[in-house]
């Protein structure tokens, strides 16, 4: 990718939306994507259509949160059309991300000019994360060690863009890096046991559950994500990559 491509995520929204919006650009900057919001890439006194549009100009995609407060008209109806601008400018180098956040079985309608784009439905918010960070044409490398005082933390940013893992897996994995990187998987009378840091991981006994959880663990071993020290022991690994 050239430096000078256009990589910021555009978050476009209904202002009552703003707190759900917040948390996914919290989560997005923490993993080292770049996003665009409007409280914090307009500074007071911008013309709002000249700073929207330059917005979608620093982007290389744009994640429209449908929720019943969603309506294709003013702002977002101009944000709709840039998005579509750019697209045919960008080609496969900008993605319109549409996210419809259903309420029980009430589902808002998505915008016509969006229909022409794959949408999904969600069921969470960690599912919503993952559909974005798949869906953008830009992806976070490397591993880094980060200062949190008196002891580091081993975070996995890439791990969340290899579409081969699966949410166990990518569970397991986070709560092993951001804790003393060990994992411990036991086989006991009492059931099955996976444990990352203090964190006791499998919620329930049923076998489905287990399945996918030790998958989980198998997926990362497969992937080396991490590896077998000794006995019921595994441990996060800092040589590979995804």
């Amino acid at each position: 990718m050239l430096a000078n491509e256009p990589t910021k995520i555009f978050l476009s929204h209904k202002g009552s939306d703003k707190e759900l919006v917040v948390r996914f650009k919290k989560v997005l900057d923490e993993l080292g994507f770049e996003t665009w919001l409007d409280d914090d890439a307009m500074p007071a006194g911008t013309e709002l259509e000249r700073g929207l549009l330059e917005g979608f100009r620093d982007s290389c995609a744009a994640v429209f949160f449908v929720t019943a407060s969603f309506r294709d008209e003013g702002f977002l109806s101009t944000e709709i059309n840039y998005a579509i601008r750019e697209k045919r400018a960008k080609g496969d180098k900008f993605a319109i991300i549409t996210l419809q956040f259903a309420e029980g079985s009430l589902r808002p309608n998505i915008p016509d000019l969006l229909q022409t784009y794959v949408w999904k439905t969600p069921e969470t918010e960690l599912d919503a994360l993952y559909e974005i960070v798949r869906a953008v044409p830009v992806i976070c490398l490397g591993i880094e060690w980060r200062d949190v005082g008196p002891s580091v933390s081993r975070e996995y940013v890439s791990v969340f863009t290899n579409p081969e893992l699966s949410e166990e897996a990518c569970t397991i994995l986070k709560q092993a890096a951001t804790s003393d990187g060990t994992i411990l998987y036991l086989r006991t009378f009492g059931g099955q046991f996976i444990q990352a840091g203090s964190e006791s991981l499998i919620p329930n006994d049923e076998p489905r559950t287990i399945a996918r959880w030790t998958a989980g663990l198998d997926d990362l071993v497969r992937h080396g994500y991490i590896k077998h020290v000794s006995g019921s022991m595994f441990e996060v690994t800092l040589d590979t990559r995804p």
